[in-house]
């Protein structure tokens, strides 16, 4: 029987925001002052392999000068702090170096976006904070650096993000009566249609969502008993090799299931970070 993934739902967000037809309404919902269209907004999500190291949920452009950073946790971590500084300073290098016209040593300013951070907490922890302040967190307030994270934890209807706790929440409880299972992910499916709860989003993707939870489950496993083996196989070659060769076997198996259950070539590149050519390859070999 199929499991879910622990944070397999952080997963379905992605799915969701990744829609143009609700990435609208997901900003939206992060500051609802915006008035936008698809068009626009640019991804500019930063990815990693097989979601292990650092990366941001979702990266957002706005019309050419705001950026938005979310990430969605269901383990409530301080350190959402650090990666969104992370991120920003990443983000900002690249967008930088993307136009010929900026000189950071020259005497003009350049214009950069401006930042907007969220965490989309949906776990249980109780009497979040609003605001998390990277100064306040770590360096006692102070301090030259600081950044500031906005906290939406509240579960409800009045917007997509509200919607999406819900789901969260509504999840974690089916886990409980049925496990990690594919039995979870389905009673959570027809509980939030039943509810109203990203009910169109749930309808469309069905199929979808089942894929994704399940299918992110056997990525954690794969990674867990070939990154480990490669490990051990690479001490000798030294640690870091060991882990990237373990790293890059997992990507590949996740690619075969994956391709095994029809999804794109596109859709495959994305999730493991492999590139679309080797994707290819791989299909031959099926």
């Amino acid at each position: 029987m199929a499991k879910s993934k622990r944070n397999g739902k952080d997963s379905v967000f992605l799915d969701l925001s990744y829609n143009k037809k609700y990435t609208p309404k997901i900003v939206k919902a992060l500051n609802p002052s915006l008035n936008i269209k698809a068009e626009d907004i640019e991804f500019v999500t930063l990815h990693s392999v097989l979601m292990i190291k650092s990366y941001n949920d979702l990266g957002l452009l706005i019309k050419d000068n705001l950026l938005i950073c979310s990430e969605a946790q269901s383990t409530w971590s301080l350190n959402v702090l650090i990666r969104m500084f992370m991120y920003l300073a990443e983000t900002y290098h690249r967008y930088i170096q993307n136009d010929k016209t900026m000189n950071i040593y020259g005497s003009k300013k350049i214009k950069i976006p401006t930042p907007e951070c969220y965490v989309i907490y949906t776990g249980s922890r109780k009497n979040c904070p609003e605001t998390l302040s990277l100064a306040k967190e770590f360096f006692g307030n102070d301090s030259a650096l600081n950044l500031k994270v906005k906290v939406l934890s509240k579960a409800g209807k009045t917007n997509i993000i509200e919607e999406y706790i819900t789901f969260c929440h509504v999840l974690d409880e089916q886990v409980k009566l049925y496990g990690p299972t594919k039995k979870a992910i389905e009673e959570t499916i027809k509980i939030c249609q039943t509810q109203n709860i990203l009910a169109e989003y749930l309808e469309e993707r069905k199929k979808e969502v089942v894929d994704i939870m399940s299918i992110l489950f056997s990525q954690e496993e794969v990674t867990e008993r070939y990154g480990y083996e490669r490990f051990l196989e690479g001490k000798n070659e030294g640690l870091s090799q060991g882990i990237t060769q373990g790293l890059n076997q997992a990507s590949e198996n996740i690619a075969l299931n994956m391709l095994r259950k029809n999804m794109s070539v596109n859709e495959i590149a994305e999730c493991t970070a492999l590139p679309p050519a080797r994707v290819m390859e791989l299909a031959k070999t099926l």
